[in-house]
């Protein structure tokens, strides 16, 4: 199991898309293993959507729900509701996106 502490690579403020950014690749880096990933967000008082959609968010582009469920652990929030409705976003916006790629091939719109 590896732990991600969000306070020591950014302090108390987990604000900007680019530490969201950071953050996205240390998940990644993390999963890419077989262990189970723990996203710790103790210590850690502000925590933007803009943030959190460069983070999380962008995991449902390569992984899917289930295998997330499994693999990842995000303790520590004050709050769960930003997380819920990012994630709730993140799964339509991915599955509509790979049933628009499928029917752009199937149809072959472009060539």
């Amino acid at each position: 199991m590896e732990k991600i502490l969000v306070y020591e690579l950014f302090g108390n403020l987990a604000v900007s898309d680019e530490d969201g950014e950071i953050l996205h690749a240390n998940i990644e880096k993390a999963l890419s293993g077989d262990s189970k990933v723990i996203v710790d967000f103790n210590n850690v008082e502000v925590v933007l959507t803009q943030f959190l959609n460069s983070a999380i968010a962008t995991l449902y582009e390569k992984h899917d729900s289930d295998e997330l469920k499994q693999r990842l652990v995000i303790t520590g929030l004050k709050s769960t509701d930003s997380l819920r409705k990012v994630i709730a976003r993140a799964k339509t916006f991915y599955a509509d996106e790979k049933k628009v790629a499928e029917f752009i091939d199937k149809e072959q719109i472009y060539g």
